[in-house]
């Protein structure tokens, strides 16, 4: 028996694996940094709450419930918002790069929210809405 593949457009693919990814990314940075002196596990508590604030969200646009969208909207908008934070107070070079691929790939996530093959996934939209 085949495992049947989940159709849904590249758009909604994208920004599953984006929210995903980019919480894996900023968990991997968090986890270098665990190695600097004087940290401690309150280094993850960030990190940690991205992975799972993006999996809700996923898990939302997985199973198509329409207010998934929103808090797209409020997950990306509030992580881009930390990272862009991060970029302006970071000492460390390596950190301020990071810190600015996150936050340009949390605000790609939430244009791509905004795209019409996501509203027609969630809520069936014509090319009217």
């Amino acid at each position: 028996m085949m495992p049947s593949k989940w159709k849904a457009a590249t758009e909604v693919k994208v920004v599953c694996a984006l929210l995903i990814g980019l919480a894996l990314a900023y968990l991997a940075m968090a986890g270098i940094l665990m190695f600097a002196p004087y940290s401690s596990a309150r280094t993850f508590l960030l990190p940690g709450t991205s992975l799972v604030l993006g999996g809700l969200v996923v898990a939302g646009l997985v199973l198509r419930m329409s207010s998934a969208r929103f808090a797209g909207f409020g997950v990306s908008f509030l992580f881009a918002l930390l990272h862009a934070l991060s970029l302006l107070a970071a000492e460390l070079f390596w950190v301020k790069i990071v810190s600015g691929l996150l936050f340009a790939g949390y605000v790609y996530a939430a244009v791509l929210l905004n795209s019409m093959p996501v509203k027609r996934h969630l809520l069936g939209a014509t090319n009217d809405a």
